[in-house]
Formats: structure tokens, sequence, C-alpha cells
């Protein structure tokens, strides 16, 4: 039981008597980590979660964008994906789509963060191909396009993945279903029959994942695409109708927590009959309220509307129940039966404990500080690894796998630039840049700098494809909370991102917590991480910029390169080693950089815009310079680097390449403090090192296939 004792007898004190079953069950489900946040909230209050352009949190943020509201969120479905990939990573879709709908969106976009072990391993090719599956199935017959994402390997999430999926939508301002639950309005169950699949997932969420995981099975929901598009479809139409007053996901804790938890923000109670509830399969009253089967929304509707709302639902032939009412007692009672089965204060189950856990920085980390000695090294085949490592190399066996063009609003798509970029249909030319990053390695090292990096990265994302951040939502991994040496890795990331966003005026505006991420085979925790999605408004999608260069093209860098190669690809792929301090965040130079940047997207002769991530400078440049070839220069880059190898592969913030026509080239450099380090064309990626050049023939060859080559 992950209830724990105290939290028990804290229980019995409210209640007064003894919890039952059916109780139990609930307060299981509902204080879970998962649920509650009960280790994580008090932390989590750090974050801005407000500005003027953020309308209502919820299961979803949403974005004021001028004519039209912008959804997003990301969520998690970690443990799941661990079991049982293609079924854990489809369902993680379902239930981020339900949540941008249940603000009234219409959900236009999906992208992912996945985190693999050591690609040399049998099962992690097994993860990475079920979740790639589960992804790209689920996604394609719901009809909403995959368009970005991240996907990074390192051995420590071998046995665990991390699998994160966001979603984007998009609602007209009158429609927006944030309206207020009042007694007497009906509870409504809408979509797939409930079985006794997910079984107390959210609990099983909450704790480590063990050796033979088999058990688990039960606590893994079953995705059901068509009955999710058929909902997208049904939801919709009765938001146009204006037939819903308030909507909500049943996600984890099923029942329970949806039901608790919209009575206690709206100061109701509720009256519950589980029996009326369509169902799948013979079902004890514990089972029912804490079920987490997929494809299923609860609706908030006034009671003269239900002819109008089961018209609609049989329509389009989604299955539906009326469990109940709202009622003005602040109480939940459950009835099952004919007889009362549960009966909890709304507030004392919807809110849970608050724990103030202790933290401590763990010893055996002040090592990993001490900078790495770089012994002797063949700088052409250093280069050969980073390009072909399989964080670093492309992943078109991955998006291509997905459908990026339906809906027909993808102007930027997968492969093609740093952030997706979506036309906004109902409010030309306007689009949104939305970019997903994350960094296990930097977030491992330095819990705080490492998630203000990871920020700035997307932040520098958005900016390159011609967008202006408005807007960020984030998914926090860490370990055992109950552990001191974890925890302090959370609250450290918390503290990172509660900086940085305050710096550069992109406000956190909704996220998730994973916890007890830890692998239970070798004993050790699994990096901690921080992913983050941001979206930004492209005022004219016609002038978005792709990282792509044109033969003939001046090669411009915007910003200084510092030696800053702690946590880099560079020592990871060349010398094994994750060590060393992390780049230092520049918040403030990267709003001035990101403003010089975004002063020449719209120039016409500005071919292509990348910034300078993972893997340094030689990586953004051969990115560009793919079937055309690249001549880079080193001693014209700008920094305080000293070795050519550092000006190559540090990974300093701040920093963009500019492809720009000859022409164009004097304007730019004035608007941006820009310098031109070299040129594109000539088929090959040619280092001029000064005394010496670096010439690697086969570049694309390495970027485009060296990730398949590492799956097999």
């Amino acid at each position: 039981m992950p209830l724990t004792k105290e939290e028990i007898e804290e229980i019995r004190r409210t209640l007064g008597r003894e919890p039952n079953q059916v109780e139990l069950a609930m307060f299981e489900a509902q204080w879970s980590e998962h649920c509650s946040y009960k280790s994580s909230k008090k932390h989590l209050r750090k974050l801005s979660m407000e500005s003027p352009w953020v309308v209502k949190g919820g299961d979803a943020a949403v974005v004021d964008f001028g004519p039209v509201y912008v959804a997003f969120r990301i969520e998690s479905h970690n443990h799941p994906s661990a079991v049982d990939p293609y079924n854990g990573a489809a369902t993680g879709v379902g239930g981020i789509v339900r949540d941008i709908l249940s603000s009234g969106a219409k959900p236009i976009a999906l992208l992912d963060d996945l985190i693999f072990g050591d690609l040399r391993e049998y099962k992690v090719k097994w993860h990475v191909r079920g979740v790639v599956k589960g992804i790209s199935d689920y996604g394609n017959r719901i009809g909403v396009p995959t368009v970005g994402g991240e996907t990074w390997f390192d051995p420590s999430f071998t046995n665990n993945p991390m699998v994160s999926v966001a979603c984007v939508g998009v609602c007209p301002k009158n429609k927006l279903i944030n309206g207020t639950p009042k007694p007497g309005h009906l509870i409504v169950i809408a979509g797939n029959y409930t079985g006794k699949d997910g079984l107390l997932g959210s609990s099983f969420a909450s704790k480590s994942l063990e050796e033979g995981v088999e058990e688990e099975y039960a606590a893994i929901q079953v995705p059901d695409p068509v009955m999710e598009k058929l909902l997208i479809d049904s939801i919709l139409e009765l938001r146009d109708k204006d037939l819903l007053v308030f909507v909500k996901d049943l996600g984890g804790g099923g029942l329970a927590t949806a039901i608790s938890e919209t009575a206690a923000s709206f100061g109701l109670g509720a009256e519950v009959e589980l029996d009326k509830l369509h169902l799948r399969e013979p079902m004890e009253a514990w089972q029912i309220i804490v079920s987490e089967s997929q494809e299923r929304m609860m609706l908030v509707i006034e009671k003269e509307k239900l002819p109008e709302v089961a018209r609609v639902l049989e329509k389009y032939d989604v299955p539906y129940s009326v469990i109940g009412r709202f009622t003005n007692t602040r109480e939940i009672v459950v009835k099952f039966n004919g007889e009362i089965v549960a009966r909890v204060p709304a507030d004392f189950l919807a809110e849970g404990p608050e724990l103030d856990r202790p933290y401590k920085r763990p010893e055996w980390h002040l090592e990993l500080e001490k900078p790495f000695e770089i012994p002797p090294f063949d700088l052409e085949k250093a280069i050969r690894s980073v390009l072909g490592s399989p964080n670093v190399a492309s992943k078109r066996w991955i998006y291509e796998q997905y459908d990026h063009e339906v809906q027909i609003r993808t102007v930027i798509k997968p492969g093609e630039g740093d952030a997706a970029v979506l036309r906004l249909l109902e409010a030309p030319p306007l689009g949104i840049a939305v970019a997903t990053d994350s960094n296990p390695r930097y977030t491992y090292l330095d819990p705080l700098y490492g998630a203000a990096n990871v920020f700035l990265e997307a932040y520098r994302n958005v900016v390159a494809s011609g967008g202006k951040p408005m807007a960020a939502v984030d998914q926090i991994d860490a370990g055992n909370p109950e552990l001191p040496d974890r925890f302090w890795f959370f609250v450290r990331m918390v503290e990172g991102l509660a900086w940085v966003e305050r710096q550069v005026n992109v406000p956190i505006v909704g996220g998730k917590v994973s916890f007890y991420n830890e692998d239970e085979v070798t004993g050790t925790q699994i990096k901690p991480t921080v992913m983050i999605t941001m979206i930004g408004k492209v005022e004219d999608v016609t002038k978005a910029k792709r990282a792509m260069a044109e033969e003939g093209d001046k090669l411009v860098i915007v910003g200084e390169t510092y030696p800053e190669l702690g946590g880099s690809e560079f020592l990871w792929t060349v010398f094994g080693k994750v060590q060393g301090k992390v780049p230092i965040p520049r918040p403030k130079l990267e709003m001035e950089t990101a403003r010089k940047v975004l002063s020449v997207v719209g120039l016409e002769g500005v071919t292509g815009i990348h910034d300078i991530g993972p893997g340094g400078l030689v990586v953004a440049a051969a990115e560009m310079g793919k079937g055309i070839g690249v001549r880079l220069t080193v001693e014209n880059v700008p920094g305080k680097w000293s070795q050519p190898y550092e000006a190559l592969f540090s990974e300093s913030g701040a920093r963009y390449l500019i492809a720009v026509k000859e022409d164009a080239v004097e304007e730019v450099l004035e608007k941006t403090d820009g310098k031109v380090i070299g040129e594109f064309g000539g088929n090959t990626l040619e280092i001029n090192l000064g005394k010496r050049s670096v010439t690697i023939d086969d570049f694309e060859e390495l970027l485009e296939r060296g990730f398949e080559k590492w799956l097999g």
C-alpha cells in the first residue's frame, strides 16, 4: 500500500472511523505522488504560473494568441512504457490529447520527448521500437500530427525509459470551456466502457519499478484510438453548441480524482452511483472508482441540456452514463447497488497531504564538478564520432513513422528546423512555433543550471524558427523523493526553472512531475531530467525559418563561444565521461541575442537559422550544410576559447548560425553583431584550423544514418 501508516491514521481521524476498502482505494489513488503532488507542491509554488497572456490552468495551460487561444501541455508515461512500450506510449498520447480537449481546444499537434538507454542493449531496441510504434499508431489514427520532438540515449535509462508527449490545441475565444459547476449539475461519463485495465495506475506510477514486473500489466491501460477520435469530434460539437459547463479527462486516479478535484475546486460535493456506469466486465466498487481505463471524459452539464448532449453522443456512437450530480455538501458520497460504499470530504480527498521532505546534495556529486583533463586525441575521429552518435544523428527513422502533414498546418516539419511551425488556419498569417527539449546529462551534473539550460535551449529553438517565446510547460522526472540525496535534484531543478523563467519573462504555465524513476536492477538513480515544451508566436508563417542553407550562402555566427565542455556530447562520445561544469546560463544575454536574431528573420537574404546546441558548432554547421557541404574557419569564431576543439564542441548558449546570401551579409552583421565564419558548398564538411584542415567527406551519411546503425 503506498498509503503510509501516518496517512491512514490521518484518514481515520478525519472520517472518525475506519475507512473501508472503497475509501482506501480512493485515497491511495488520489494521494499518490502522481495525483496529489504531496512531495512536490511546496516547491512547485516557486514557479511563476501567471502572466497577462495566460488565460487559465487546469488540465491544460491556455495562452492568449490574439485572435485565438492556444492550449498546450506535456505529460510523461514512464513506468507504463518501461513495462509495455507500445501500450504505455500510446495511452500517453491519448491522455495528453484529452487534457487539451478538456479546455475546448481542438488538438492540432503532438511532440514527443524520449530518453532511452544504451542502444547496444536488446531491451533498449525493444523500448525504442515499441514506444515509437505506439506514438505513431495512436497519433496517426486520431488525425493529430506528430510534428517534432527530442530523443536522447543514456545508459542509466536502459531499464526505465522516460517517455513524454506534448500536445498543442487551438480554441476560438468564445468557445473556451471554463464554466463553473454548480449544485444540481449532472456528472456524465462519456467514452469507453470501464474495465479492470489501469487499476490504480497512478499508484503504480508512484513507486519504483522492480525486476519481474509482469504483475504490473494490470496497471497499464489499453488504448483505443478510434474511440478517442469519436470523443474529439463529439466534444468539439458539444462545445460549439454550448452544451458543456466543465470537462475533465479521466486520467490518473480515474473517477476518484476527476470528481473529487472538480468538487473541491468549486466548493462542492457530489453524489455518485457507480452501478449506473457503463462497464466492460463485472467489477467491484473499489475497482470502478479507481479504474483508469482510457478514452473516458467527465462532462458536467445542466440537467435540462441532457437530451441534446445525449443526441450528440449517440450521433457519434460514444457510450455515456449519467452517474450522479454535484451537491452543496462538500462531501463525496458514492453508492453501489443502492448502498453507500464511500463517504469522504471532497477537499480532504482532493488536496491530500503536503510533505516537507528533507533534501541534501549527495557527497559523491561534488566529484562530478572536477574538470576532465582532456588527453591527446584524433580530432577527425572525434568529429566523426560526435556526428554519428545516436544523440546527434538524425532521427529520421523515428519521425518518418509519424504523419506530420494531417490537418495541413505544418509549415516547418520534423528534420527541417529547430522548432515545428504550425499555421493558425483560424487567424492567418499567424503561426505557432513549438519545441520540446531535455538534456539528462546537464540536469545530472548541475540540476539548477542544467534545468535553466534546457529551458534556454527550447527558447533558442523557438527563436531560430522565427517565433517570439510566449510560455512553457515542464515535465520534471526525478528519483525517490523519500531519499534526501534524490530529492535534492528535484528541488534544484525547480529552482533553476523558477529563476530562468523570470529572467527571460517566459512563464512556466503548467507541467507534471514523475518521481520514483529508479533503476531497481542496478540499484541506482536514473539521471534526473527536465523536459520543456515552449510555444512562441510567429507573426507571419511565410517568414518562418528552417535550419537549412543554400549553395553559396555565407555562414554567420551570432554570439560568443566559451570553453564550456562540461556534460558535452564531445566528452561523452569521445571519452565516455559525464563530468565537469555545465555551460553557464546567461538569460539576459539570451534575450538580447534573440532580439538580434528575430530582427533579421524577415530579411529576404536570410535563408536559414539554427541554434548551436548539443554537439556544438561543428554539429550545427554540419546539420545546416546537409546536401551542399560547408567550409568553416575556426580562427574566425568569436569568443574566449583557446583550443580548436573548444570552438568546435563547446555547448555555450546564446549562439545561433545564420545562412545569408552574399548581398545581405552586411545588413545581417550590422543588426546582429555577427561574424562570417564560413560558407556553404563543396559537398564536404571542411574545417580550416589555420595550419591544417580536416575534411569529412561522408558527414551527411554520418548524420543521416548514424542513429539507424546503432538501432540495427
